[in-house]
């Protein structure tokens, strides 16, 4: 892979104009998944060299015990569909932690959250978004070799005061 598991870096991400979905469904992650998975498909973007895959959860203030998920599908041009809306990643300084296996995911943003503490930078952790509160990013960086959760590589991302 070529970087360490579990060493967290800093990265300086672009702003990224991006195809995006949103499901409050009972199961968001899965529903959220399913429709940018099908786009993807039918719009041959699932070997296109340089999409990238972020989600993050979202909990609206209007429905204090439920929540949401978001996916951004980076590298395509503006989307043309009903169910695909278009939208954008906030550029800037980020925190960025590397680990394997979707089990290991609520390990990784402790161990990253632990390491911000930490490190003396800042985080700009909880933002208003479209349609809720928000934290980091989870990009899930082989999402197109369709292998199963134990094999998903993911980096999670927290963006940072300038």
């Amino acid at each position: 892979m070529g970087l360490k598991e579990l060493e967290v870096r800093i990265e300086k991400l672009p702003v990224m104009q991006a195809a995006y979905v949103c499901s409050f469904d009972e199961a968001p992650k899965e529903e959220a998944g399913k429709r940018i998975l099908k786009y993807a498909k039918t719009k041959n973007l699932m070997k296109k060299p340089g999409a990238r895959l972020f989600g993050r959860t979202t909990y609206p203030t209007d429905k204090s015990n439920t929540h949401g998920y978001e996916l951004y599908l980076t590298g395509v041009s503006t989307p043309k569909s009903e169910e695909i809306e278009t939208s954008e990643i906030r550029g800037g300084l980020y925190a960025v932690l590397r680990f394997k296996n979707l089990e290991n995911i609520d390990f990784g943003w402790r161990k990253l959250w632990n390491w911000i503490e930490n490190s003396g930078y800042e985080p700009i952790s909880w933002q208003m978004g479209k349609n809720g509160w928000v934290g980091g990013f989870e990009e899930h960086v082989n999402w197109q070799d369709q292998k199963g959760p134990t094999e998903w590589v993911y980096d999670l991302w927290v963006l940072l005061k300038g």
